[in-house]
């Protein structure tokens, strides 16, 4: 009766210990099939919007769709091996098909780093220069640089694994194969880190860099254009332009003071830079509307 308390004790941390062993992998199991069905889900309906409506069916949504791509083929055929060869702690499945998941792990993972680079190299030109964007960036052109994109991933991953240029996770001579992992020598790993990782991720921070600087710069020259400050202004109210049945009081009241009446030549100023503020927005506006 003395020991009872220490068996209880026992007898719970063995309890608590064998629920964590038996429910530990399950749950994970859980959880990341959960993951890879909404990777799927998500990526398969974004596509399927794109093509089914013809208002998507533009230029830069071209990159959007190979992005989703990218991913859709991460969820596919990467993460379920992976999904696999975490829980069972080693390779359960045929051994030849190692190389070729390490092979579309690296490309997909570039793939998609290289995708968001495009977009936005895509979204730089279009906000620089939004009236000259369908003549700078065509359907050929994306289409070329989504094959870019692609060729640049399969060269950074199936040429490098085809030609042995590293070692792979596994021995060939021995029945029991263990976790497929993609071991590299440290010339590979700096090169393909710079090529699929570090470049792109540099010319991602570049180009939405740039693209808020242009942003705001166009903003201000918009502001500028819509709201001229008024050549006279009275003292203790904000300078702006008045409207016109107040301009007309004003002309009568004091129509023998003649000093201060402008020339309708230099009141039509601020009404032509206010007008080609409105063009300038009313094409942009169209674009947007297009794309």
């Amino acid at each position: 009766m003395e020991n009872s308390p220490v068996n209880l004790n026992r007898f719970g941390w063995l309890l608590n210990a064998t629920i964590q062993w038996l429910l530990g992998p399950w749950l994970l199991a859980f959880m990341l099939t959960i993951i890879i069905l909404m990777t799927i889900c998500g990526n398969m309906l974004l596509i399927a919007l794109v093509f089914a409506h013809r208002s998507l069916r533009c230029t830069s949504n071209c990159f959007l769709v190979s992005l989703f791509l990218s991913d859709l083929m991460v969820a596919l055929v990467v993460m379920p091996p992976a999904m696999l060869n975490v829980l069972c702690g080693a390779w359960v499945l045929w051994p030849a098909f190692c190389p070729v998941w390490l092979c579309f792990d690296v490309m997909c993972c570039s793939a998609s780093i290289l995708n968001l680079c495009v977009i936005s190299l895509d979204r730089y030109l279009f906000i620089i220069s939004p009236l000259r964007y369908k003549q700078r960036m065509t359907p050929p052109r994306a289409l070329v640089l989504v094959g870019a994109a692609w060729g640049l991933a399969v060269m950074a991953s199936f040429l490098p694994i085809e030609m042995k240029w590293h070692s792979l996770g596994h021995r060939s001579g021995h029945s029991s194969f263990p976790g497929c992992r993609l071991r590299v020598t440290l010339p590979f790993a700096l090169v393909a880190s710079v090529l699929t990782f570090f470049l792109p991720s540099s010319a991602i921070c570049f180009t939405y860099c740039r693209i808020l600087l242009a942003a705001r710069r166009q903003a201000k020259r918009v502001a500028a254009l819509s709201h001229p400050p008024h050549p006279h202004p009275s003292l203790g109210e904000p300078s702006r332009p008045p409207s016109p049945g107040v301009a007309v009081g004003q002309a009568q009241q004091d129509g023998d003071d003649c000093s201060h009446q402008e020339p309708p030549v230099s009141q039509n100023v601020p009404v032509r830079k206010r007008d080609q503020a409105v063009i300038v927005f009313i094409h942009v506006s169209e674009n947007i509307k297009e794309r």
